[in-house]
């Protein structure tokens, strides 16, 4: 009986009019980069600072390639071996030492000129000596010396290895150090994609957070205009207050990883941080099914190309020449040599030919050191070196086949990854028009709301990484398997 009269009472009570104003809707139309359709392509976003100049990646790469101050160092070594490369072959030019000797009336002219044979060892050596000594007691105040030496090892020194030796490790040095030239351009070319797609990722990272911002403050306003309605709890609204304090402060550290990538992106073309240059804008696509040869291909193709192994091989052949030299320097020295002198006397020197005295002379010479500890150390030596090296060819062989391994995974990897991301995407997009259609009819509270804002920030952010890993990992697969040739890669 009193539910009976409390509701008698109740009906009878004058209702309270509310204004006829409805509260705020939360749009249901996707944010700006969302997708309605999962076969619509993703739309290009990050666009550059207006006004600021822009760099494609092939003239980032292009710039880095001239200006940047690793590469420059590693160029600079380049020249420094070709001068100790054109030092080594002067070694088999004929060395000419002039000679000018006065003083008291005497005067002495001579010349002295030496030349290595090639392939052989063996040297030249020849002098001339023209003396004019006035105050002389003798009967010929004019002299002259000639004498030609010619001397050819047999045993040690012998040979075309001993003979270029020095001159193939100075070709070796300049071989090795434009292979390490153009490691470092390929090496480059990658950090400099990598850091171009770094700025364009931060930017559309950016971009989500300020999209996010933008509708978790719509959020705010319509929980707050629904709580003067009394359609929503002061619970509602504190959660839209911290999502969107959250979302503000996501778009700061955005904005600052922003400026990070920028500098980075300026010191690797050696531009300072203040500079106005940025990446231009790009569109990501999305990877369209395995698009990579076989790993076993894939490998073959990098022990036949790969620089690093290539200089490897070279090494193990230096070492066996040294060794081969090593012991060749344990042997006697065994000389044949011929000898010419003419010596002359006179009054004039149309005279000194005249009266001059030749001989002729063919000796052998030979030595052999009776201590030889150096020697049989630097043996020892150069054949440890040759097994060590021969270890590390077959040891860098294996790194190559795994970093080939690992590339071709992680292209994979991420073009699978791409795939469920593009889908939790759209997922993600869905939930939140629900959410909201929902939240407007009054079915549920604006929680549902934030956490499909939160999964969509999420999901959008990690498929922006992963494109942009994708052109980097592309790049680096090139690399590994030593086929990058950056001036055609990156052409304008």
């Amino acid at each position: 009986m009193l539910l009976v009269a409390a509701g008698g009472a109740a009906a009878q009570e004058p209702t309270l009019a509310l204004e006829p104003h409805p509260a705020p809707e939360l749009s249901l139309s996707p944010a700006p980069g969302e997708r309605q359709d999962p076969d619509m392509p993703t739309e290009t976003l990050g666009a550059p600072t207006a006004g600021a100049p822009t760099l494609s990646l092939a003239d980032a790469v292009r710039m880095a390639l001239e200006r940047n101050f690793s590469l420059r160092d590693s160029s600079d070594s380049v020249a420094s071996a070709r001068w100790q490369e054109s030092a080594a072959r002067s070694e088999f030019l004929p060395q000419m030492v002039p000679t000018f000797e006065r003083g008291e009336g005497r005067t002495l002219f001579g010349l002295d000129v030496s030349q290595k044979l090639p392939w052989t060892g063996g040297t030249v050596v020849a002098s001339g000596r023209y003396l004019t000594d006035p105050d002389t007691e003798g009967l010929y105040p004019r002299t002259s010396d000639v004498r030609l030496l010619l001397s050819q090892p047999l045993l040690k020194d012998a040979g075309p290895n001993a003979t270029y030796f020095n001159l193939t490790n100075a070709e070796r040095a300049v071989v090795g150090q434009e292979r390490s030239f153009e490691l470092a351009r390929q090496r480059l070319a990658v950090q400099v994609a990598s850091s171009f797609y770094s700025v364009v990722a931060q930017r559309q990272l950016f971009e989500v957070a300020e999209q996010s911002l933008e509708r978790t403050e719509s959020l705010l306003k319509a929980s707050d205009a629904r709580l003067k309605v009394g359609m929503a709890s002061k619970l509602d609204v504190f959660r839209a207050e911290l999502q969107a304090a959250q979302a503000r402060e996501g778009m700061i550290r955005s904005r600052a990883s922003l400026e990070t990538a920028l500098e980075q992106f300026r010191g690797i073309l050696a531009l300072p941080p203040d500079n106005l240059v940025e990446p231009e804008a790009v569109s990501l696509a999305a990877p369209e099914g395995r698009d990579v040869e076989p790993v076993e291909v894939l490998v073959g193709r990098a022990l036949d190309h790969r620089l690093e192994l290539k200089e490897a091989r070279d090494r193990v052949e230096d070492a066996r020449r040294a060794a081969s030299l090593a012991r060749q320097e344990m042997l006697p020295r065994l000389d044949v040599n011929l000898g010419v002198t003419r010596l002359g006397f006179g009054q004039s020197f149309s005279d000194l030919w005249g009266l001059s005295d030749r001989q002729v002379e063919l000796f052998l010479s030979a030595s052999y050191p009776i201590r030889q500890s150096s020697q049989k150390a630097n043996r020892a030596v150069s054949e440890l070196q040759v097994r060590s090296r021969e270890r590390a060819v077959e040891q860098l062989e294996l790194e190559i086949e795994r970093e080939v391994y690992q590339a071709v995974r992680e292209l994979d990897r991420i073009r699978q990854s791409v795939e469920v991301q593009d889908q939790a995407v759209d997922v993600a997009a869905k939930q939140r028009r629900l959410a909201v259609l929902r939240y407007q009819r009054g079915l549920a509270s604006n929680f549902d709301v934030i956490d499909a804002e939160s999964n969509l920030v999420v999901a959008r952010s990690s498929l922006v990484g992963l494109l942009t890993s994708y052109a980097v990992a592309r790049l680096e697969l090139q690399r590994v398997t030593g086929t990058l040739a950056v001036d055609a890669e990156f052409t304008p």
